[in-house]
């Protein structure tokens, strides 16, 4: 049976993330990209440190430039907040950089 990312080590992580952005290459179809690129970076986020995500104003990987993301709050991996017109929405941290 496969582990679930958060029992994984960071070694375990490292090699999910790259089987992902291998598969990501080989993709015939967009959703299928997508869902390994989700995959991608929900492992990312588990070998990232939550207190280094302060509150705040965020760009979010794959959104136009000009769309911000306010993080209010993070809950284990995800980030939540309002993204544009106080939508809310919930990003893995690996996702969100610095505006």
């Amino acid at each position: 049976m496969k582990k679930l990312f958060s029992q994984m080590s960071r070694e375990e992580l490292e090699l999910e993330m790259l089987q992902s952005l291998e598969a990501m290459e080989k993709a015939e179809f967009p959703s299928q990209k997508e869902l390994l690129e989700r995959k991608y970076y929900t492992a990312k986020a588990y070998t990232l440190n939550p207190l280094e995500f302060p509150p705040g104003i965020y760009k979010v990987i794959g959104h136009p430039v000009d769309a911000s993301f306010k993080l209010n709050y993070i809950n284990g991996i995800m980030g939540w907040g309002e993204m544009g017109e106080d939508l809310e929405a919930s990003f893995p941290l690996s996702m969100l950089l610095p505006y």
